[in-house]
């Protein structure tokens, strides 16, 4: 029969467990992570992979990419000297440098798909 004492260690060591598995994340190769605690990001980007630990419930992760990112803006016409009609389909390739001034400025890569829609379209 199980007596309260152990169902009370048996509870100590579930929690203990759950915070531990909260305080636990893993960086990959291709990403780097910005911690943030309480939505303002505390101390230097993780650029380096492996596991790392962080202050539980108080503080999140954010993953931002490495690698070398891609968008393809739509085809548009654009008139030539000849005034001739020609079709250029626009794309451009770029990757994150800065991951804190990216976090603080965009946030996540749709907002950074979409400035550069903004960026490039413009000038097309």
């Amino acid at each position: 029969m199980i007596g309260i004492r152990q169902i009370v260690i048996l509870g100590i060591l579930a929690i203990g467990t759950y915070v531990l598995t909260s305080s636990i994340y893993t960086v990959s190769e291709v990403e780097q992570m910005i911690i943030t605690q309480f939505g303002k990001p505390v101390g230097a980007p993780v650029i380096s992979a492996g596991l790392k630990l962080k202050v539980p419930f108080i503080q999140e992760v954010n993953p931002i990419d490495k690698r070398v990112l891609e968008w393809d803006g739509s085809p548009s016409d654009m008139p030539t000297k000849d005034k001739l009609y020609i079709s250029v389909d626009l794309f451009a390739r770029w990757r994150i440098t800065d991951p804190l001034q990216y976090f603080l400025r965009l946030r996540d890569e749709r907002s950074a798909q979409s400035r550069l829609d903004d960026i490039l379209n413009h000038r097309a």
